[in-house]
């Protein structure tokens, strides 16, 4: 059972109730395909109850209906429940992103790379904020194969700006596919506000990553102090255990947060939710699993000064610092940050992929793949005993 304090509920709100999506709807939280609906109460979205102020609670730690793609194959997600206790949360919203180009890239397609070579020793995890991602953009072969080429480089990745009918990672499956690999996916159900929905994602190589059974949930806020609530899921790499060397296990907290919502000193910055939400994610992981590897990372909408509470949590850094995120390089907008006293599987490496110069297109022609740049970073892929951490030590960026 989580629970929330629950702080004043603005009314200007709108729940996620409603009949297009959200959860509680009979196409199964707003996705057409994949999951069956769930007429039970209880899978009704908690945000339409209201309830006094300083009230304690209950927040089920809900694993939602989530898509599953492994190749070409959607599964149902599951549901299960956990003890994490969030505190101090205060009220957070956001609004989505841009529309995606309604007119051709003229993007030529590009060929995939083939999925061999990699490191048997390190693995890539990256974050892209796909901006709106739907069917549209994901019919424009141009940019469905700069997308696929794109992920098919780490290991896996977080994505956000997936459109509610999450109709384009279907798309990309398939696309990622014909590159000769494995590839698995998880697609969460919409989330946001009436007219504002999104969804999340994860895609991973299936050779080299596996997802832990029964680990993927929608993070709950029935008193909606975040406009999308993060996605999270936990995974393990695929090595065996060598020389008494465990293979590297995590948690991925999927996050997107709006430049509208997270101004500094505001009581509604959603940075100061973030921060509760790492640390009650964390606590379960561990309380449950025994795990301390739990990495946030998304489309944040600001720099490291920016971070406000989240920033704040001791020995949370931004891997990437400050660098330059979006796809015209003028602003720092995506973080993977880890806790680098516990997360020394870390080994200092990260960078981000350019799209005009890895693919020789404009940038006006990366513009209609996304407004962002897709950044990485290296992680053994094997536990690293704190006593021989590298998290700590000095950044190398790289490229891809």
């Amino acid at each position: 059972m989580v629970k929330f304090l629950k702080r004043k509920r603005r009314s200007s709100k709108g729940h996620k109730g409603n009949t297009s999506g959200g959860g509680g709807n009979d196409s199964g939280g707003g996705q057409n395909t994949g999951h069956n609906g769930n007429s039970n109460d209880a899978a009704q979205n908690p945000k339409a109850v209201h309830r006094p102020a300083k009230a304690h609670i209950p927040l089920t730690r809900y694993i939602g209906p989530l898509v599953s793609v492994a190749g070409f194959v959607f599964v149902l997600g599951m549901v299960v429940t956990g003890k994490v206790d969030l505190s101090a949360i205060h009220i957070g919203s956001g609004t989505s992103a841009a529309s995606a180009a309604s007119v051709p890239s003229s993007i030529q397609p590009v060929s995939l790379p083939t999925p061999t070579g990699k490191s048997t020793e390190t693995m890539s995890l990256a974050t892209f904020s796909i901006q709106d991602f739907g069917t549209v953009k994901a019919q424009d072969d141009g940019i469905l194969s700069v997308l696929a080429s794109v992920i098919s480089r780490v290991d896996i990745v977080a994505i956000q700006g997936v459109s509610s009918d999450s109709s384009g990672i279907k798309l990309l499956m398939e696309k990622l596919g014909a590159s000769g690999g494995q590839f698995g996916s998880q697609v969460s159900p919409p989330v946001g506000r009436e007219g504002d929905m999104q969804c999340f994602a994860f895609i991973w190589d299936q050779a080299r990553i596996q997802l832990r059974p029964g680990s993927v949930f929608v993070v709950q806020d029935p008193t909606d102090r975040m406009h999308f609530e993060p996605m999270v899921g936990s995974f393990e790499t695929r090595f065996g255990a060598v020389g008494g060397r465990s293979p590297f296990r995590f948690t991925l907290i999927n996050a997107y947060a709006n430049p509208s919502d997270v101004r500094a000193g505001s009581s509604i910055n959603e940075m100061n939710v973030l921060d509760d939400v790492f640390q009650s994610v964390r606590q379960y992981g561990y309380q449950k699993n025994g795990e301390e590897d739990c990495i946030l990372l998304g489309n944040l909408g600001v720099n490291t000064a920016g971070l406000d509470e989240l920033g704040k949590v001791s020995n949370l850094v931004s891997v990437g610092g400050d660098c330059l995120t979006d796809t015209m390089q003028t602003r720092t907008l995506d973080h993977i940050l880890i806790d680098q006293t516990t997360t020394r599987e870390y080994t200092g490496r990260f960078g981000l992929v350019d799209l005009q110069r890895q693919f020789g297109i404009t940038q006006e022609q990366a513009l209609m793949v996304s407004d962002h740049l897709m950044l990485w970073a290296e992680f053994s892929v094997y536990e690293v005993p704190a006593y021989n951490g590298v998290a700590s030590g000095a950044r190398t960026r790289g490229r891809y």
